[in-house]
């Protein structure tokens, strides 16, 4: 493949990477262009019939820490430019990580590039879309090994069959562990709230990369004094925080004060926090909110 499809990879996972971090998501972001022998395979093993395209030329995955990470972007990819999104429902009898990917439309102002960069005998079975994977960090790294040494050498695995289920367990414990370092956090939020600690109380209640040390003297004194609204931030809904994040295109500087007026705008609407915003503050939110 030429240079012209990892440019086009390039541009589309920086943009990626632009959201997520100005969302303040912790995350990985990893990109590969399939090779032309890679679709020779997939076109003889997948595809024989020529029915269906290729469409994962491009392929993104995103990399998050925490599953309501997923379920926070799953909601965002379920509008705009989308052919298809597939994700895994969970069997209780089964075991094994829980997989998203979406396929987008190439941008109509890369699709001429894009079909000039494929190979001509393969341009009528590759459609103009790439693929978003999005996995936890634990899910990811059972999968990497799970396909390189089990998926990739299915032969070694043949009468093999208890140490098949025992690697399949080996996700269960890891979903185990993303489920109690999510309550972790929780508690560990409840904990600081229950201290008037309300900067950890936001760090650990949000888990996201803030831009600043801390929430200001003015609005942790409010708190203090407003422990009903204190515990309503407490109680806010991450999965609506984080998709408002990511579904507003206006700036955001994503500071403790910032965020703490931003959720107070989407949930609360107290008065007193509203006087506490600055001009500048009241202006940029309304910008962001409208955009």
């Amino acid at each position: 493949m030429n240079n012209s499809l990892n440019n086009i990879s390039a541009v589309l996972t920086d943009e990626i990477s632009r959201l997520l971090s100005r969302c303040g998501l912790m995350y990985r972001i990893f990109s590969r262009v399939k090779t032309e022998e890679s679709i020779r395979h997939k076109l003889e093993v997948k595809y024989a019939d020529k029915k269906v395209k290729i469409q994962d030329l491009i392929g993104i995955r995103i990399v998050v820490y925490f599953q309501d990470d997923v379920d926070a972007l799953a909601l965002y990819y379920s509008i705009g430019d989308i052919v298809k999104k597939s994700i895994d429902e969970y069997d209780s009898s089964t075991f094994r990580p829980q997989r998203l990917n979406i396929t987008r439309r190439i941008p109509d102002s890369m699709i001429e590039e894009f079909t000039a960069s494929i190979p001509k005998r393969y341009r009528d079975l590759v459609d103009l879309t790439y693929e978003v994977q999005i996995r936890t960090v634990f899910s990811e790294g059972w999968h990497e090994v799970e396909h390189d040494l089990r998926y990739k050498c299915k032969e070694d695995w043949k009468g093999c069959e208890s140490y098949s289920r025992t690697l399949n367990g080996v996700i269960a414990t890891l979903e185990t562990a993303e489920w109690n370092m999510k309550a972790l956090f929780n508690e560990m939020s409840r904990h600081n709230f229950l201290h008037s600690d309300y900067t950890a109380m936001l760090r650990n209640k949000m888990r996201l990369k803030f831009r600043s040390e801390g929430l200001s003297p003015e609005l942790c004194a409010y708190l203090k004094k407003n422990p009903r609204i204190a515990e309503a931030l407490l109680n806010a809904d991450r999965l609506i925080i984080i998709y408002t994040l990511l579904s507003h295109k206006g700036d955001f500087d994503l500071t403790y004060d910032n965020l703490l007026l931003l959720i107070n705008r989407i949930e609360m609407m107290d008065p007193g926090l509203m006087a506490l915003e600055s001009g500048q503050t009241c202006g940029m939110l309304d910008v962001f909110l409208n955009s």
